[in-house]
C-alpha cells in the first residue's frame, strides 16, 4: 500500500548511482519529488552544477538533498566534492529551501573499532575520499544545513560489487580471526529515511547539523556472502586495513523509523532498486 506523502523534496544527482536508486524508490512508493540531474533528459530540471542554476521555485519551503558528489576511481577530482556542495547549498538558500541535506560518508571516520561511533566521534579518515568529504563539511556549515554521513550503500558500495562482478573476490582476516564489517543500508531504506527527513521538516522538528545514517546494526562482510550463496575465499589483512567502521544512528531514530536490515535484507533491497528508471 502507498503512503500519502504531502512533501515535494528536490533531489539534486538524481542520475547518480545512488540517485537514481532514491528515485526509483520513490516513484515506487508515491512519494512526489523534483528530480534534478547534469544529464539532459534524465530526470525533471537539467543542471550541471558548474553553472549558474535556473529559477528553481520548487525548492520553497521544501527539503533539498545533495546526492552529487565525486567518488573514488581513476582520474577522479575528489576536491569537486566541495565545489559540488557548495552549489547546492547556495541553490538551495537562494531559492527558499526549508532546509538542506548534503550527502557526506562514514568514510570520515576512518576505522571505529567495533562500537559504533556517534556524530561527535573524531573526524579520523584519512583516505582522500574521507578528507574531501570532511573539507566539504566544513566548507558548507549552517544553520539550514545537514551533513549525512551515509554508511554503506547496499548494490554499490563492496562487497556488493565485488560478488556482482564474478571471480573469486577476497575478504581479509583479522587477527580476531573474523573478516571485516560495516555499518550498511539498503537504498530502498535510505530512500524512507529521506522521506522521513523531509516529513520531520515539515513537521517543524529540530534536525541536528549532522546525522549518520545507517542501518541499526552492523553486517558482517562473510554474511553478505553468504547471503549471496558465495564462499568466502579469506587472505590475511594487511597493515592499516579497517576491520570495522560502525555507526551509531540514535539521533536519526529519533526523528524517522531506522530499519534494521541484515544481510539478505540487504541483497533484496540492493536488486529492488536496481532496475531500470
Amino acid at each position: 500500500m502507498r503512503r500519502e506523502f504531502t512533501t515535494r523534496p528536490v533531489l539534486l544527482g538524481a542520475s547518480g548511482r545512488v540517485g537514481l536508486r532514491i528515485a526509483r524508490a520513490w516513484r515506487a512508493a508515491g512519494q512526489d519529488f523534483v528530480a534534478v540531474s547534469s544529464r539532459e533528459g534524465m530526470a525533471d530540471l537539467h543542471w550541471d552544477m558548474d553553472t549558474a542554476p535556473p529559477p528553481m521555485p520548487q525548492m520553497a519551503g521544501q527539503s533539498v538533498f545533495v546526492l552529487s558528489g565525486a567518488v573514488p576511481g581513476p582520474g577522479a577530482d575528489l576536491a569537486r566534492n566541495v565545489a559540488l556542495a557548495e552549489a547546492g547549498a547556495a541553490a538551495a538558500r537562494t531559492n527558499g529551501a526549508a532546509r538542506c541535506f548534503l550527502v557526506s560518508s562514514s568514510a570520515v571516520y576512518g576505522p571505529t573499532g567495533a562500537d559504533a561511533v556517534p556524530e561527535n566521534a573524531a573526524l579520523a579518515g584519512a583516505s582522500p575520499y574521507a578528507r574531501a568529504k570532511i573539507a566539504m563539511e566544513r566548507a558548507v556549515a549552517g544553520p539550514t544545513i545537514t551533513a549525512l554521513r551515509v554508511s554503506n550503500v547496499a548494490g554499490i558500495s563492496e562487497p556488493f560489487l565485488s560478488i556482482e562482478a564474478g571471480g573469486e573476490p577476497a575478504l581479509d582476516r583479522f587477527a580476531d580471526g573474523r573478516g571485516p564489517s560495516r555499518s550498511y543500508v539498503g537504498p530502498g531504506a535510505l530512500a524512507r529515511i529521506l522521506a522521513g527527513l523531509a516529513a520531520a521538516v515539515e513537521a517543524g522538528r529540530d534536525i541536528p547539523p549532522v546525522l549518520n545514517v545507517a542501518g541499526p546494526e552492523p553486517v558482517a562482510m562473510a554474511d553478505i556472502f553468504a547471503a549471496a550463496g558465495r564462499e568466502v575465499v579469506w587472505r590475511n589483512a594487511p597493515e592499516g586495513a579497517a576491520q570495522h567502521v560502525h555507526l551509531d544512528t540514535s539521533a536519526l531514530a529519533a526523528l524517522v523509523a531506522v530499519e534494521p536490515q541484515d544481510a539478505a535484507a540487504l541483497w533484496a533491497d540492493a536488486r529492488a532498486t536496481g532496475g531500470a528508471a
